[in-house]
């Protein structure tokens, strides 16, 4: 286990298919890395337009709501940059126009550090990974060594728009549960992480359980064995030292 200086974290894109994955996966890091200085920036792929129980109900109303209250948990975390894509949810597919668009935001932002969600079908936890989870994962991983960095893989992000690649990126962080490399003590950010789920309205009324009651235990569980009260952890891909 090693934790990283938020320091370091100088600019970073933190990329999601959902609003409030970011949010479950790394609301305390990011306050922590705002905290520090960090320029970080929210890129979310969906608005979420189907986070929803109600089969009657307008997918792009919806979205709108979620993308206000995604707006407002970035607040919550330091982060003022939110872009949204506006894929429809639950239809991401891995391709050439998502990579694309993964590609020009990523030569637009230029991150040094870029936050992505991970790419596994069955990830740690016991669970199934959203299919648009995996999409979004997959390509954000793959922009950094393809159309993100590469002039000749869509060229008109040069020709027609101007956006250069970008080859200035030192380390990927991917969001997950317990058990993984970079290990951060969110004690202090806590409350900041659960005040930014619970700007989610929408969706933590479907959920089952108290949410802070949740991720006390879920928190807990990851820093218990590094000494923390509260933790978040991550795998780290160093591309520079």
């Amino acid at each position: 286990m090693s934790e990283t200086s938020a320091d370091e974290a100088r600019r970073v894109l933190a990329v999601a298919a959902h609003p409030d994955d970011i949010e479950f996966g790394a609301a305390g890091t990011i306050a922590r890395w705002t905290d520090a200085g960090a320029d970080v920036r929210y890129v979310i792929v969906t608005s979420g337009q189907r986070g929803v129980q109600d089969p009657d109900q307008d997918p792009e109303a919806f979205g709108r709501l979620r993308e206000e209250e995604a707006r407002a948990a970035a607040k919550v975390c330091g982060v003022d940059q939110v872009t949204f894509l506006r894929y429809m949810d639950s239809e991401v597919a891995y391709g050439p126009r998502l990579l694309e668009d993964l590609s020009r935001e990523f030569r637009r932002h230029q991150p040094q550090r870029l936050l992505a969600m991970s790419p596994e079908q069955l990830p740690a936890g016991g669970f199934v990974n959203h299919p648009d989870h995996r999409a979004v994962g997959a390509a954000t991983l793959d922009v950094t060594i393809t159309g993100g960095t590469t002039a000749a893989i869509f060229p008109d992000l040069v020709l027609r728009e101007g956006l250069q690649p970008w080859q200035g990126l030192e380390d990927i962080w991917l969001m997950g549960l317990g058990g993984n490399d970079e290990v951060v003590d969110v004690t202090a950010t806590f409350e900041r992480k659960l005040a930014a789920l619970e700007a989610h309205a929408s969706q933590m009324a479907q959920i089952p359980r108290d949410l802070r009651e949740l991720l006390t235990r879920w928190l807990g569980e990851v820093g218990a064995p590094h000494g923390y009260r509260y933790a978040e952890s991550f795998r780290v891909v160093r591309r520079r030292r």
